[in-house]
This record gives C-alpha cells, sequence and structure tokens, in this order.
C-alpha cells in the first residue's frame, strides 16, 4: 500500500474524518480546499498524485477493490465518504480496468462503508446514465430509466455503479446514501471528453443536429458536492448549471471551431477523429446527436443550491488554455468570417 502524505497528516481529534475516492482529480482539488477545514483527510485514487496535487491530508494509491481498502477502514474510524472515483470510459482505459474500479470497487467501498459504521456517502455518477435517444423528452427527472448501456456497452460500466449506489440508497437507511448526477462539468482542472475538446479549439458536429446540452462550472460542482456531505438528505438527484444551451452556442462562447462531420458516415467518421486525438469517443456519439436534458429542481430545493458561474463565464475560460499558435488561428479565422 503507497502511501504519500502531502498536506497536514497530524488528525485533529475534535474533526471527523473524511475520505475521498478520486482524490487526485480535479473535482476532489478543489473541494478538499474547503473540506480539511472541517475533517480529518484520507485521499485514495489508483493513480498517483501529480506532482502540482498537495492533498491535504494522508493519500493511498490503491486499487478501490484490492484488499488493501480493508486497512484503510480499518485503521481509521471514517464518518463519511465522497466516492469521485468513477473511471471514464476513454482510449486509454480498458474495458476491464473500468470494470475492476467503477463496479467491483464500487460495491466494495459500498461494503466496507456498511461494516465499519460510515454515517454518509455521497456517490458521484453522471448524467450519462439516462442515455441519448431519439425520443428523450426535456427535463428527465431522477425516476427515468437508466438507458445508456442500450446503445453503447461502453457505458455499461457508468450505469452498474449508479445502480450499485442506488440499492444500497434503498437496501441500508441507516446509511444516509446521496447520488448526484451531474451535468457536463467543464473548468480549467477538469479534463474530461467535452473539455478538451473546448480548449483544443476544434469540435466536431454531425451536420443537421445541434442538441442542447447543459454545463456546470467546476467550482459549481465542488460547492455542491460539499452541499451534499454537509446536509442531513439522501436520495438520488441531478445537478446542473444556470440553464441550456445549444451544442453550437457552447463552441461559439468557447471560441471553438466546429467541425462539420457528414451524419451518414457519423460513427466511422468519429471513430476516426478520436484515434488522431480530435474528436469525441465514439461511444458518446449519440449525445452529441440527441439532446439528454435533465431537471435538477429537487437538488435545488433540497439543498438550496444556486450555481454561481454563468455558462458563458465557465466556456470562455477554457480559451485561456488554448495552444497560443491554435488561439491565434482561431481569432484570425473568426475575424475574416466576420469581415466577410
Amino acid at each position: 500500500m503507497k502511501k504519500k502524505t502531502t498536506g497536514e497528516s497530524t488528525h485533529s481529534p475534535e474533526k471527523k474524518t473524511l475520505l475521498v475516492t478520486g482524490a487526485g482529480g480535479a473535482l476532489a482539488r478543489l473541494a478538499t480546499k474547503v473540506l480539511a477545514t472541517k475533517y480529518n483527510l484520507i485521499g485514495v485514487d489508483p493513480r498517483p498524485l501529480s506532482s502540482n496535487h498537495h492533498f491535504p491530508g494522508d493519500f493511498f494509491q490503491i486499487d478501490y477493490h484490492h484488499r488493501q481498502m480493508t486497512e484503510v477502514f480499518r485503521n481509521h474510524k471514517i464518518h463519511a465518504l465522497i466516492h469521485l472515483g468513477r473511471i471514464r470510459a476513454d482510449t486509454r482505459t480498458s474495458a476491464n480496468f473500468r470494470f475492476e474500479m467503477n463496479v467491483i470497487g464500487t460495491q466494495k467501498l459500498l461494503e466496507l462503508s456498511r461494516a465499519h459504521g460510515v454515517e454518509h456517502l455521497v456517490v458521484l455518477s453522471t448524467y450519462h446514465v439516462y442515455g441519448a435517444h431519439r425520443h428523450n423528452h426535456s427535463y428527465l427527472t431522477e425516476d427515468e430509466p437508466l438507458r445508456a448501456s442500450q446503445t453503447f456497452p461502453e457505458l455499461a460500466d457508468a450505469v452498474e455503479l449508479d445502480h450499485a449506489a442506488s440499492t444500497f440508497l434503498w437496501r441500508y437507511p441507516e446509511v444516509r446514501t446521496t447520488i448526484l448526477r451531474p451535468v457536463n462539468i467543464i473548468g480549467k482542472h477538469v479534463k474530461n471528453t467535452i473539455c478538451q475538446m473546448l480548449r483544443g479549439g476544434f469540435c466536431p458536429q454531425l451536420i443537421g443536429y445541434d442538441p442542447l446540452m447543459q454545463f456546470i462550472d467546476e467550482k459549481d460542482m465542488a460547492r455542491a458536492l460539499i452541499l451534499a456531505l454537509d446536509q442531513p438528505i439522501r436520495g438520488v438527484f441531478n445537478v446542473a448549471g444556470e440553464g441550456v444551451l445549444p451544442y453550437s452556442k457552447a463552441i461559439q462562447l468557447a471560441g471553438a471551431l466546429p467541425v462539420p462531420v457528414p451524419g451518414f458516415v457519423g460513427y466511422p467518421a468519429v471513430k476516426i477523429l478520436a484515434s488522431l486525438g480530435l474528436g469525441f469517443p465514439p461511444h458518446l456519439l449519440e449525445y452529441f446527436r440527441y439532446q439528454t436534458v435533465v431537471a435538477d429542481d429537487a437538488f435545488r430545493k433540497s439543498f438550496g443550491f444556486v450555481p454561481k458561474v454563468s455558462d458563458p463565464i465557465s466556456l470562455a475560460a477554457l480559451k485561456s488554455q488554448r495552444n497560443p499558435v491554435v488561439e491565434q488561428f482561431l481569432q484570425g479565422r473568426q475575424r475574416k468570417d466576420s469581415d466577410s
């Protein structure tokens, strides 16, 4: 078990202990800056911490399903757990690895939480579990069926993670379980598919399709996680930012350039672009064809959540991280288009 103390490791007896999985990720970095004042923190991640990431507590590099996780629970009196450790499907991760981490690993964490008296569990899922379908109505609520794996099996592990957490929520009411299904999270620290595309400057767009999309800034998402942890409310909640935007508008606000992709060759073309690092993963194709818009009223009302960062500001901020050569080209292209 690899342990690395990156911050103040002396645990205060006055504070309760919080375990954070996915501790090397962007959301964990933002949330733990605040949570370190309230909790003794323990971080776990199968990935090593980056050289510039200072986790404010004890960090363990462990696979979630490994027996060493049992030692972490046994050696610490953990009051609460935030599970941010879902591994996304991309060209760098195998289906077997995602299944082990997302399904078997999550089940292991749930079992250990119940066995060791964890009082509160917050699980980060994703809106992708609803699936993108031609007949999706606007503002899907939390009781909609999870149909993502019907379209692409690459999302099956995300659906099973959500299902395992939801089953645990209803089967074991003594553990206060809160499941969050956020929309597209964007921000300068986030490295998900939508951020990488908008930040890169060239965004594939299927000809004839311009689906409505929802975004939430990384800082607002970190606030949502802290609210879910601090308040004694259990259940499943969609989490979204301020509103709804067409995909084309998001591209424009990010100062990026749409790359038209013919719909009739959508899947093969996207697969080629993805292999070159220029597009979205093929299993997310339908989300750029059909809308998946969720209702977040329940979370706003239950937790008093109001987003603080607007979509235009959050999307425009992605330009600051763009390759200077690419940004210069895009600005020149935009000036040329405006003059014509």
